[in-house]
This record gives C-alpha cells, sequence and structure tokens, in this order.
C-alpha cells in the first residue's frame, strides 16, 4: 500500500498545481474584462456674465385693434350695394355701400323749396319795418330775431341742413382707415334689419389690456418693454411697450395696464388671449441660464469646468425669469459653468467640450 501511495502522490500535486494555476488566470481574466477606463461625460458650458438683469412679471391679457369704429346706418332704407367684404382693407373715406336714396332727395328737394318761400316772406316782413335784406347786418337784433321767426326762415334754414346731411348718409363711407370686421348689411334688404353696417378695426397696432397685483406695480412705468405671446402662437414673440397704467385698483387688489404691440404683419387679431411678460431692469448682476442650477442637499448647485473637471460650487440666487437667474455668491465673472448634461455629474468628473 505505501508503495501504490508513494507513485500516486506526485499526480495528486501536479494535478493540485494545474487547478491553482487554472483558477488565478481565470481570476485575472475576470479582473480585465470588468476593468473600464473612467467615464468622461461631453457636456456645454456657458461663461458668467456682468451685466443687467432682466426681472420678469408675468400675466395674461387679451388683444384689441387699436381703433375700433362702428359704421352704423344714420337713415333708414333699402340697401342697394355692398361694397366691400370682412378682411377687405379699406382707407378713411372709401365709399363701403348705399341705401336707396328717392325719399332722400324728395326730401331735400322740398326743404329748398321751403326754405325759398321762407326768404320771401322773411323780405316781406323786412320791408314791412322799412328794411331790406341788404340791412339785416345794420338792423336791431330784436327786430331781427323776430322777423326770421315769424317768416318761418329759421325752422326753414334748420330743414334744409337736415335734408342735405341725410342724402349724404345714403352713400356710407369709413370713418377710419382699417380692416372690415363683423359686416351684417347685405343687399336689397331694409337697413333697419341690422344693428349696423359693419365695424373697421385698425389692427397696423394691437392693444393688449392685462392685470397686475398693486405689490407689483411699482415695478412698472410707462415705456417699460415688453414680451407678448398669443396663446395661439406659443413660438412667437412679439414686442411692446407699456403705455397707460390706471391710477385705481379695483376690488380684487388688481391694477389695469395696457400695453402698444406694433402689428405690421397683421398676424395679431382683436381678442386674441396672450401672455405678457413685463421686464423689469437690476443692474450689475452676474447672470447664467436657468440650466446651470441644480438642487442637491436642498441647496443651490452650479458645475463649473476646470481643467476637465466639473467643481460641485454652491451658489446663491437673488433674481430669476423664464430663462436667467441672477448669482449673489459662489461664481465670479468668466467662469464656465456647465449648462448642457449636468444632471448626473457628482463633484470633480471627467468632462469634456462638446465641440471638442
Amino acid at each position: 500500500m505505501k508503495t501504490i501511495f508513494l507513485l500516486i502522490a506526485p499526480f495528486i500535486l501536479l494535478a493540485c498545481s494545474t487547478s491553482n494555476a487554472g483558477d488565478n488566470s481565470d481570476k485575472e481574466e475576470a479582473a480585465r474584462l470588468s476593468h473600464t477606463d473612467p467615464t468622461v461625460t461631453e457636456v456645454g458650458t456657458t461663461p458668467v456674465v456682468h451685466g443687467n438683469f432682466s426681472m420678469e412679471l408675468m400675466s395674461n391679457g387679451q388683444l384689441g385693434a387699436r381703433e375700433k369704429a362702428v359704421v352704423p346706418f344714420r337713415v333708414q332704407e333699402l340697401i342697394t350695394s355692398v361694397n366691400v367684404q370682412e378682411g377687405d382693407p379699406v382707407n378713411a373715406g372709401q365709399v363701403l355701400g348705399k341705401v336707396e336714396a328717392f325719399n332722400y332727395r324728395k326730401q331735400l328737394n322740398d326743404a329748398r323749396t321751403q326754405y325759398e318761400k321762407a326768404i320771401i316772406d322773411l323780405e316781406d316782413l323786412l320791408l314791412g319795418h322799412g328794411y331790406s335784406l341788404n340791412d339785416t347786418a345794420s338792423m336791431p337784433a330784436n327786430i331781427l330775431k323776430m322777423v326770421r321767426i315769424r317768416s318761418g326762415y329759421n325752422s326753414a334754414l334748420s330743414n334744409l341742413s337736415q335734408a342735405k346731411r341725410d342724402l349724404t348718409q345714403t352713400v356710407i363711407k369709413a370713418p377710419i382707415q382699417g380692416a372690415i370686421s363683423n359686416l351684417q348689411a347685405k343687399t336689397n334688404n331694409p337697413s333697419a334689419n341690422y344693428k349696423m353696417f359693419c365695424e373697421i378695426l385698425d389692427i397696423s397696432a394691437m392693444n393688449l389690456e392685462f392685470h397686475l397685483l398693486e405689490t407689483e406695480i411699482s415695478k412698472v412705468k410707462t415705456g417699460l418693454p415688453v414680451d407678448v405671446i398669443p396663446f395661439g402662437m406659443p413660438d412667437t414673440t412679439f414686442k411692446g411697450r407699456v403705455v397707460t397704467i390706471n391710477p385705481a385698483v379695483d376690488d380684487k387688489g388688481m391694477v389695469r395696464i395696457t400695453a402698444r404691440v406694433p402689428n405690421p404683419g397683421g398676424e395679431l387679431m382683436d381678442g386674441m388671449n396672450a401672455r405678457v411678460l413685463l421686464k423689469h431692469i437690476v443692474p450689475n448682476c452676474l447672470i447664467i441660464p436657468k440650466e446651470a442650477v441644480l438642487y442637491r442637499q436642498n441647496r443651490e448647485v452650479v458645475f463649473v469646468l476646470e481643467d476637465g473637471k466639473a467643481i460641485w460650487k454652491y451658489v446663491e440666487t437673488s433674481h430669476e425669469n423664464s430663462t436667467h437667474v441672477a448669482i449673489t455668491d459662489g461664481l465670479r465673472e468668466g467662469d464656465e459653468v456647465i449648462v448642457e448634461n449636468n444632471l448626473n455629474l457628482a463633484h470633480e468628473s471627467e468632462v469634456k467640450l462638446k465641440n471638442q
């Protein structure tokens, strides 16, 4: 038995040695495969700038035409023509339509006849007092007044003026320049069927009415620039300025403000709802984009790019608007703050600029 054991022992030792060598080789291979180079995050940066910070007050309002005119029917007759359609541009004084003028021509002729008769009666009364029509400038005022009333001259003159005016009103003209809106009139229908002929809107510029709390009104003054974003065009911003501030606070603690918004392209429409941003300038601020500011451990944090690493810095902010914040502590002008791919960074993470 001893002889057999002595013969087998070397083989056992060789097998053990081979097994240990295999285990070590597997561990080395596993370690090699599990090893990875440190991750380098591509980031975008922007420098901290020093300048004027635009604080924003936000509200909602409604747009209205700068000028709006109702075109009424001043005389009632059958509508004989309508020369415009809704949306048509018109100039002040342009003919929009007509109503039947026959009755008003007749009234004018009758008024002229009555006036001529009154002139004859007036002259007879003046002769009875020793005067002629050429003496009216020098005769006593009380006598002139009496003979004008008795002759019916004053009444005839008034009726003639009214008849002339009524005849001119059978031709309907635009009182202002603008665009036709809410056209009601239809040909071959009595004008009495309609409240008005149409409206004319001057939309070359728009008025935006909105309200702010009385506690915010100290930051607003006439001439202050505003950004106007219509609800129907959320990707389009129009520029305007505050033109009036109502000097009264309503029962809800709000103050009405009106801004004027140029509308040369006619994109804005009367009655549109819009969001308005008022910008109040605060000088001498350090400014960075809002995307750079993160919240870690209940504090505001910004990552700054330094020597290829993201350096975690606590900051203090004072103002913010829809795109930027003002920094009061923690950064210096010219620091490169990380604004892209900064959500998962840690202190001293390896980073590189995207454009590199």
